[in-house]
């Protein structure tokens, strides 16, 4: 009884995508054959008596659910496996029997199923602006599917673009590079993504304009009258300190403006039942 070369060896690690399909690829050389089981985790999914000279080969599938996904396209009895879920994951084990070896020759797998990555989410930091600089972070993320992600950045816009690793992006740019662009790229094993492009002169633009627009308050207050004209303001005492209840047919109102040219001084004549309330003056 002579034995083959070992199939064993080390772990084999596949990846696959999510409804995509993957061939566990099965290689080995025996005098004959007996049997074949195909093991997922402690779970036996398939197995196989091979193809004798009068017979076809006998493939048993444990599961009915995994019939239509399992398939052996390439004879070697490599298995297929198709239409693959995120629970596909895990530990696969082939054993091939043989009346020819002591024990039975073994291959191990490693299966990791992927989402194909959808477009990665930016996150704009706190803000802040001292001395006309823009200072904050970028921070690139997945919403789902994030397993085994790998982040990276390029800065568009300069003479030579430039990359960073890490999902993180400190940023920190002045007036002369707001022309820059930042796109976070997103990596699996089986896809990649890029972010909508985040614009530099975008981040702390608040800031920024704050300082070029001019506070039409401020205009107000710092308003000077031309040469030669002065700005007099009166104040009106409070009328209930003087009179208990105010007379509509006594009272008169008038808009008054100063005038550095005055003429005399004209007074109301005084009425005995109504004390002096008011002093006016023509204005030319």
């Amino acid at each position: 009884m002579s034995a083959g070369p070992a199939a064993s060896g080390a772990v084999k690690k596949l990846v696959g995508a999510l409804g995509g399909s993957v061939t566990f690829p099965l290689n080995f050389s025996v005098d004959s054959i007996d049997s074949i089981v195909w093991i997922f985790n402690t779970t036996t999914l398939i197995t196989i008596a091979p193809k004798m000279a009068d017979e076809n080969a006998l493939i048993i599938v444990t599961q009915q659910r995994n019939k239509e996904r399992v398939d052996f396209p390439n004879g070697n009895y490599s298995l297929k496996l198709s239409k693959l879920k995120k629970n596909d994951s895990g530990a696969y084990r082939a054993e091939i029997h043989s009346s020819s070896i002591q024990s039975p020759l073994t291959q191990d797998y490693e299966l990791r199923v992927y989402e194909q990555l959808s477009k990665p989410k930016v996150t704009i930091d706190l803000q802040n602006s001292t001395n006309g600089t823009c200072i904050t972070n970028l921070t690139c993320s997945m919403e789902q599917g994030g397993e085994d992600v790998t982040y990276s950045w390029k800065s568009l816009g300069q003479t030579t673009n430039e990359s960073h690793s890490g999902s993180v992006l400190p940023i920190s740019w002045r007036g002369e590079k707001r022309d820059m662009t930042f796109i976070c790229m997103a990596r699996n094993p089986i896809s990649s993504n890029s972010s909508t492009p985040i614009f530099a002169w975008k981040l702390c633009e608040e800031f920024i304009e704050e300082k070029r627009e001019i506070d039409p308050r401020l205009e107000i207050l710092n308003y000077y009258p031309p040469s030669g004209e002065t700005l007099e303001y009166d104040t009106i005492p409070d009328l209930n300190n003087t009179i208990p209840e105010e007379n509509p047919v006594n009272s008169i109102y008038s808009t008054v403006q100063i005038s550095t040219k005055m003429e005399k001084p004209y007074s109301l004549p005084k009425s005995p039942d109504t004390p002096k309330l008011f002093t006016y003056e023509n204005a030319i």
